[in-house]
């Protein structure tokens, strides 16, 4: 056993899991990663579970979700918005970052299925970022047949390799405009850049290092974008129409 799901925990009373899991974690002489599924669009319906159970378990970031629903469904949204009143903004060691899942599919209850434009955008959102656990839906990864739902394989390799790679350092957020964001993972060795708009494209000057000072930067995605870093430091980084792209050093 290396953790534990606890599924509809809202339907259980908060004292159960914080008298049980310590338990749980005694008698295995190690804290193993629990994660319940409070279905909430709310935050603070979360924070209050979480105290009630005094943190012993994580949560799914569920209003994050609901975000990357509506910034995907409204072309007036503020992307620099996206992580306000989240769990992984509030509670970062206690979120667990998701895009969809089994529950958000088009058929079912809690249907809220991001679209095929934007799941490179909120996977980047949590796969790349410092904070959260976050969690690939198998149903993007392989696809799903009766949902007529395409496979996202090839970019979820990616993403997850670029994880595996440059998922340390320092983060630096440039979320300073309505709909074209982006931010930096670096370390004193290497930098990945991530930008992304959920409208119009555009460019975004940020700083990588003096050290890479006349290198160029090649989007992942598009072999064909590349950006020489100047003399300070910082690059114009690209990003097409409702599209994100992810840069590292060529």
């Amino acid at each position: 056993m290396n953790g534990l799901r606890l599924d509809a925990v809202k339907h259980i009373p908060a004292s159960f899991y914080k008298n049980l899991l310590p338990k749980i974690y005694h008698d295995f002489n190690k804290e193993l990663f629990t994660v319940g599924e409070y279905w909430h669009g709310d935050v603070y319906h979360l924070e209050q579970y979480l105290k009630e159970v005094n943190f012993e378990m994580s949560l799914f970031d569920v209003p994050l979700h609901y975000h990357f629903y509506d910034a995907s469904h409204n072309e007036n949204y503020d992307f620099s918005h996206i992580f306000d009143q989240t769990l992984v903004s509030m509670y970062p060691s206690n979120a667990v970052t998701f895009v969809d899942n089994h529950d958000t599919e088009p058929s079912q209850s809690l249907a809220s299925f991001i679209p095929d434009w934007f799941k490179g955008h909120a996977y980047c959102l949590t796969l790349l970022r410092k904070a959260g656990y976050p969690c690939v839906f198998y149903g993007d990864l392989e696809g799903i047949d009766y949902e007529n739902v395409s496979s996202k394989k090839e970019m979820l390799q990616q993403l997850l390799s670029l994880r595996k790679q440059y998922n340390e350092g320092n983060q630096e957020d440039y979320f300073d405009h309505p709909h074209l964001i982006g931010w930096i993972r670096r370390t004193q060795t290497k930098a990945m850049v991530i930008i992304m708009t959920n409208s119009t494209g555009g460019i975004k000057s940020m700083y990588v290092g003096k050290e890479d000072r006349h290198c160029y930067y090649v989007n992942v995605f598009n072999g064909y974008q590349r950006v020489l870093i100047n003399e300070d430091g910082y690059g114009d980084f690209y990003c097409e129409d409702k599209n994100f792209a992810v840069y590292v050093k060529e």
